[in-house]
């Protein structure tokens, strides 16, 4: 190895370590800037049930990951990989479920009150349970949720 190698091969090495925490930066920056972070539900004082999902957290790890949790759950949550904003200001969050072993992209709306709402949720093969802001399964709207905190 050539001694201009050594220290190239070295910056190379040292780069890509840091790849996955400016990722992580990229994504809470994009949050934070859209406004998602904090606890938002369709009734703040409503008492959170496990699993009903009427509480969403978007929070800040100490290591500096998005995270989603629902319902004050330390049991329900899951990191956000991704987010991005579409050019019609809809964030889109890439959201990895290792109990469902699968990421979903989940896209969220401002409503003209300033609350949220998801008017799509979608796997990577393609299925729905959102779309158009209704459930699949029912064809209920989505909720529009408000921030609590």
């Amino acid at each position: 190895m050539t001694s201009i190698s050594r220290p190239l091969l070295a910056i190379v090495l040292l780069a890509s370590s840091f790849a996955p925490a400016a990722s992580a930066d990229d994504t809470v920056d994009v949050a934070r800037a859209w406004g998602l972070i904090g606890t938002w539900a369709a009734d703040c004082d409503a008492p959170a049930v496990k699993g009903r999902g009427a509480i969403i957290s978007y929070e800040v790890t100490a290591e500096g990951n998005l995270i989603y949790r629902r319902d004050h759950d330390p049991s329900d949550i899951n990191e956000v990989a991704n987010a991005r904003v579409e050019p019609d200001q809809t964030l889109v969050l890439s959201i990895v479920l290792p109990k469902a072993r699968q990421t979903r992209e989940n896209g969220i709306v401002k409503t003209t009150d300033g609350g949220i709402r998801s008017v799509f949720n979608r796997g990577e093969d393609g299925s729905y349970t959102i779309r158009e802001a209704r459930f699949i399964a029912n064809g209920k709207p989505t909720p529009a949720l408000r921030k609590c905190d």
